[in-house]
């Protein structure tokens, strides 16, 4: 007990430390798996296609950039929920609810 106590002066700033990286690094990975950044860079650059402040082969070629980011975030959330599902294991007896919007029902 002692000696714990006579090394919080190093593990304390060290388990600060070790927390502030981990919350980072959880903001991270909900960015990069997140679509509404990219949903929203879509969104300004049809506007300034519409505005005409760039031309139609610029917008083509942003856009495909784009597209190409939104179908890889998809998939890597598809396999994040594969991974997820694998984890409660199929015979654990879980159940998934999915929940559908009305103008899907």
């Amino acid at each position: 007990m002692l000696l714990k106590l006579l090394g919080l002066p190093f593990t304390l700033p060290a388990a600060g430390i070790r927390y502030c990286l981990d919350r980072v690094v959880e903001m991270a990975e909900t960015e990069a798996n997140s679509e509404e950044p990219v949903k929203q860079e879509l969104l300004e650059l049809q506007i300034a296609l519409e505005e005409g402040t760039i031309d139609d082969q610029s917008y083509r070629a942003r856009e495909m950039t784009l597209l190409t980011r939104l179908r890889e975030i998809r998939a890597r959330q598809k396999e994040l929920a594969r991974e997820q599902m694998a984890e409660l294991g199929e015979g654990s007896g879980a159940r998934v609810q999915i929940d559908l919007p009305e103008e899907l029902r």
